[in-house]
């Protein structure tokens, strides 16, 4: 979900390795093969990387061609990015610096591109958190899109109202999608 653009080399959409060889190209033998039968947790994974490219080609909001925060706020205050609290209410001063802090979300405004907004949430706890999706203006709903913890993307993604809580995995991401 980086801003930047994804390098994504041959293969590594189903975990291949090079065993640490960065440069591979002169190798004719299984450091620069890859093998096409693939495994369970390769299946997967390809499944997985194609979930995600497929969710960054239809949100332009993950794509901008600008840094985020440099436009000044919508009418109702609202900024491209804004940054949330795992209890749903925007990050202030003291949250950034808490040692306990493990959660936080971001909330990318797709109005500025004319598409669909999205809220993707950091967990990075060595245990459960209880998230609450933030009440937003125009958000009634989020629908899940993805979940880091899935076999397999889920293309039906369970769907909560903007205040909702819900237990979120150890060492996990989410994108949800914003809903009127």
């Amino acid at each position: 979900m980086s801003a930047g653009v994804p390098m994504i080399t041959m293969g590594d959409e189903i975990g291949r390795s090079q065993r640490g060889n960065n440069n591979a190209y002169c190798q004719d033998n299984e450091i620069s093969w890859v093998d096409w039968d693939l495994d369970e947790d390769q299946q997967a994974m390809r499944d997985t990387v194609a979930a995600l490219v497929r969710i960054r080609r239809d949100h332009p909001v993950l794509r901008q061609r600008h840094f985020f925060g440099k436009r000044p706020p919508y009418a109702d205050g609202m900024r491209d990015l804004t940054w949330y609290s795992a209890g749903g209410e925007r990050m202030e001063g003291e949250q950034w610096h808490d040692p306990y802090n493990h959660s936080l979300m971001a909330y990318l405004d797709g109005r500025v591109v004319g598409g669909a907004s999205l809220l993707v949430v950091f967990h990075g706890g060595a245990d459960d958190a209880q998230i609450t999706l933030p009440r937003i203006r125009a958000v009634t709903q989020y629908r899940l899109l993805w979940d880091s913890v899935w076999e397999r993307p889920d293309l039906e993604g369970a769907t909560m109202a903007a205040g909702a809580s819900y237990l979120t995995a150890p060492a996990s991401m989410q994108i949800w999608r914003a809903q009127a």
